[in-house]
Parts: structure tokens; sequence; C-alpha cells
């Protein structure tokens, strides 16, 4: 049911169901475990219902990080910060206001794992810090990534968490992610629908 409820909403948008339009560009990633040191990431920024300039919604950004065993697709949208609000999205007007975490852990090395983007004071920002934390929600810095300039001739790239994952991370719980795969594939067959 979920996939048929995404699938309608993407062929009605002729774009993805949520996000559906954004800023791509690339920027040079440097971090810890479990980042690499160095690397060059695709990013994309975007607004999650797709509202005009200036309006609140959920913003989000999307990463993907290149591993030793594959591409990394790391997504996250405004939201609190605290040990329950870091689960719910929250709808802010401008970047500088947004904290993006990842909604739901990601279970490695047998800990849950949030994570959360902090953008600086630009609009759009040029820079991200990223944290993370565990139950406690005592988030600590774990890499940084700044944005090239947008190229305009870049194809966007359709992310997917569920699909292009971190070797050593599970996207928890796992009934959670059953759904994000539905949704996923929903807004993909309604794309190529429209």
């Amino acid at each position: 049911m979920l996939t048929t409820v995404f699938r309608l909403l993407a062929k009605a948008r002729h774009d993805r169901a949520l996000h559906p339009r954004g800023l791509q560009t690339t920027g040079e990633l440097s971090g810890t475990d479990p980042f690499p040191h160095n690397a060059t990431v695709t990013v994309r920024l975007s607004k999650g219902a797709g509202t005009p300039p200036g309006k609140p919604d959920v913003l989000g950004i999307a990463l993907r990080v290149p591993t030793e065993s594959g591409d990394w697709d790391l997504l996250m949208s405004s939201t609190g910060t605290g040990e329950r609000t870091r689960m719910l999205p929250k709808f802010v007007r401008h970047w500088r206001d947004a904290r993006l975490g990842t909604l739901a852990p990601y279970r490695y090395r047998g800990e849950l794992v949030w994570f959360m983007a902090v953008p600086d004071d630009g609009e759009p920002p040029a820079r991200f810090t990223i944290h993370s934390s565990g139950k406690d929600a005592d988030w600590r810095e774990v890499a940084t990534v700044s944005l090239n300039p947008p190229n305009g001739d870049s194809a966007p790239l359709a992310f997917n968490p569920v699909h292009n994952r971190h070797a050593e991370m599970e996207l928890a719980p796992r009934w959670l992610a059953l759904l994000r795969e539905q949704a996923y594939e929903g807004s993909r067959r309604g794309r190529q629908e429209s």
C-alpha cells in the first residue's frame, strides 16, 4: 500500500514524491570513522514538500559518500536535536535555523547511532558539520563537508539509503527500513510512469 501511495504522489508531481527539487553539487568531506578521512562527495540540498522560497518546509541534505565497499547514501532532514525530537521532522524557513538529522538510527557495530548535519550561516550554506550520537543525544563532530559551486550540467542522482549503505551499517529498526524501501520503490516507479 505504501508503494502505491508514493508511486501515485511521484506520478502526480512528475518527480520524486518527497524532496522533488533540489540543488545538486559536489563537496569535499573530511572525517573520522565511519566517514572517510578525505573524499569527494555528491551533495543534494532540497525542500521536502518543495514550498516556494522563504516558506517553511522540511529541509534536506543527501550525501553520496564513497566507501571501500561502495557508495553510502546518507539522507538527513530538518529535525529537533533531543533524544525524542531528533526523530521528528521540523519545519524551518532558513538553512541557518536547521539541524538536519537521520530521523531513524543506524545500527553500527552493535550500537544505535544517529547523524546530524549543522549548516553554516549561508543561504544556501557552503559548509556543513556532521555530528553523531548514540541513545543519549550527546552530539560529537565526526566530519565536515565543504560544498563546491553548483554545476548545472550534472545529471540528478536518485539517492537511496536502503540500497546504498555503509557495509557496517544497518538501518534500524528493521520494520522501518522495510517501509522506507517500499516508499523509495513507489517514488521510483511513479517517476518512471510520469
